[in-house]
């Protein structure tokens, strides 16, 4: 990761007077679908660098807590569709991706800095964000993540 690279310790905790989530179509449909599991949320861009380097670690999370453990979205905000696909195939990458080119997602969510995390628990309250690019490979975060998965 960049210099930019944010630790876990920046992975912060939400306070509970804003744990709900807000009510997208598209991506509250999603979410719904998945009782109990946590989700994690993703936005970010092909245009953006810190969100280009972070994507090979969040696939690799994927793949270690996917399947039943962990929900990962990723959305695509005031991208271009056919750019967003030629990223994620150039680099073997196999993310769900949402698109919000109009960025109408992405501000209900209150993403203001990308790449940007949400974390929802089971309950799919929102637990954690995270304000540019994570390594979700280090320990320090899957030691903040662990709680979630139990």
């Amino acid at each position: 990761m960049s210099a930019v690279a944010l630790h876990a310790s920046e992975l912060t905790a939400v306070g509970p007077g804003s744990q709900s989530t807000p009510n997208d179509n598209r991506l509250s449909s999603l979410i719904a679908a998945h009782r109990g599991r946590p989700v994690l949320i993703n936005f970010w861009a092909s245009w953006c660098e810190p969100c280009r380097e972070e994507m090979p670690s969040l696939q690799r999370l994927a793949d270690r807590y996917g399947s039943h453990r962990l929900l990962l979205i990723t959305v695509a905000v005031a991208d271009n569709r056919r750019q967003v696909e030629q990223f994620l195939a150039d680099n073997a990458l196999r993310l769900p991706v949402i698109d919000d080119r109009d960025q109408t997602i992405s501000r209900a969510w209150q993403v203001r800095i990308l790449p940007g995390t949400v974390l929802l628990d089971r309950r799919h309250r929102i637990r954690l964000r995270g304000q540019g690019a994570i390594d979700w490979d280090s320990e320090t975060v899957t030691r903040r993540l662990q709680p979630f998965f139990n």
